[in-house]
């Protein structure tokens, strides 16, 4: 069985780089494991990731909190809200399936937004909770 963070990042990865209107939104390629020192902006990158054991009677389950952060150099909120929406809702749209595992739950439980810490671009951060159980 795979690591269950790691399966669900690649599932992740490959629903959001496959959104033609998020590509639309970012460009073709800007999807990144973390924020890169020197990508071009805008771009959507994984943030921080917790995972904790939930133990199940059937099947032991994972709960990963995630975040999905979106770097933007238009000046103001606009732009970056607008991609962490379509990266969320585009996560919605189909069944996410990582490798050897289920999602059982897929929720965003936080948003924010606000200027980056280069004081020149903006930055918003979307945080889901996405619970996954093994596949028998």
């Amino acid at each position: 069985m795979s690591d269950p963070a790691f399966a669900l990042q690649a599932a992740i990865h490959a629903r959001l780089a496959g959104d033609a209107a998020l590509t639309a939104l970012v460009g073709a390629g800007r999807i990144h494991d973390g924020p890169p020192r020197a990508a071009a902006l805008p771009f959507v990158a994984f943030g921080r990731w917790r995972v904790r054991p939930l133990d199940g009677l059937e099947a032991p389950a994972h709960e990963h909190r995630l975040e999905l952060v979106v770097r933007s150099a238009a000046g103001g909120r606009r732009e970056a809200s607008a991609i962490a929406e379509r990266a969320v809702a585009a996560l919605g749209e189909t069944v996410l399936v990582p490798d050897g595992h289920r999602v059982a739950s897929l929720a965003l439980i936080e948003s924010t937004s606000g200027e980056g810490r280069d004081r020149r671009s903006f930055e918003a951060v979307a945080v889901l909770r996405v619970v996954t159980e093994p596949v028998a």
